[in-house]
């Protein structure tokens, strides 16, 4: 019996050893099959940059794509172009494919790409400035009547601020609007730029600006927007003396009324001038989502 038990236990350990080596091959050829989906190491990176036709200035937030192409290939994505207008694609497989760039404000850029196996391409792209047509502005403003003046000689005797009205900013012959705020007690005069002021009042804080009884917001110098020609009446209040109804800022406000409070035919009036920024700065808006 004992001879017959040896052959035995021979043979069920040479069968052990052939199933740990089918499996051993079983893991080393699964390992050596590309997994389903995984990308080829043929893939290519395609990188580049997008500037402007015109300056040739880097464009951010152009958004450029590869689509898929006319031969089937699939399309890889949307990649933005960073601050210094770069865009990168990692691992793109070898076909054809469509080239997309679109930023608002510009043509759009539409093209053909082939992608070849494990060669890297390094694109230029330009985009010429087009214009968005817009709408015409029509703006309707009633005539200021005689109330408004009125409610104004009310406050100037109601109110602690500083009041100036047509005679006395005539008086003065201003050259800029800020000019007429220097002789506030606690207002500073700072310049904004070479032909541009703003004023600060006590403690250097901003003051809301109120024209035509209308808040402007976000405006940076008063003498682009307000001429002194313009002027017909303006009033300074500090936070504590603010008439309700012109809102509550703790540094207070100026109030300024122009002539008649309607644009003039005159190119150079105030309402156009303000229009014509508030249009900049919608399209400077448009242009950088």
């Amino acid at each position: 019996m004992a001879p017959h038990s040896s052959r035995t236990l021979g043979t069920a350990s040479l069968t052990g050893w052939r199933v740990v080596v089918c499996l051993a091959l079983a893991m080393t050829s699964t390992a050596l099959t590309p997994l389903h989906g995984q990308l080829p190491d043929s893939a290519s990176t395609v990188q580049g940059e997008v500037r402007e036709h015109e300056t040739g200035v880097p464009l951010t937030g152009v958004a450029v794509s590869l689509a898929s192409g006319p031969r089937g290939t699939r399309g890889i994505g949307t990649r933005v172009t960073d601050a210094e207008g770069k865009f990168l694609f990692r691992r793109v497989p070898p076909g054809t494919y469509r080239l997309v760039a679109t930023l608002i404000g510009y043509q759009e850029v539409r093209d053909t790409l082939e992608v070849r196996a494990t060669a890297d391409l390094d694109l230029g792209l330009s985009l010429s400035v087009f214009p968005i047509p817009l709408e015409p502005l029509v703006v309707e403003v009633r005539r200021r009547d005689r109330e408004a003046m009125s409610d104004f000689e009310n406050r100037r005797r109601t109110f602690s601020g500083y009041f100036f009205d047509q005679e006395e900013i005539e008086d003065r012959k201003l050259m800029f609007f800020t000019d007429l705020l220097r002789t506030v007690p606690g207002a500073r005069v700072v310049p904004v730029d070479s032909y541009d002021h703003t004023v600060l009042l006590r403690g250097g804080c901003r003051p809301a600006l109120w024209v035509d009884g209308m808040q402007l917001m976000g405006v940076g110098g008063m003498d682009a927007v307000l001429p002194a020609m313009d002027l017909e009446a303006v009033e300074v209040y500090n936070g504590a003396s603010l008439p309700v109804e012109f809102g509550a800022n703790p540094c207070g406000a100026i109030v300024v009324w122009t002539r008649r409070g309607e644009p003039s035919v005159g190119t150079g009036s105030l309402w156009r001038r303000l229009l014509f920024a508030a249009g900049v700065i919608t399209l400077a808006l448009l242009a950088t989502r």
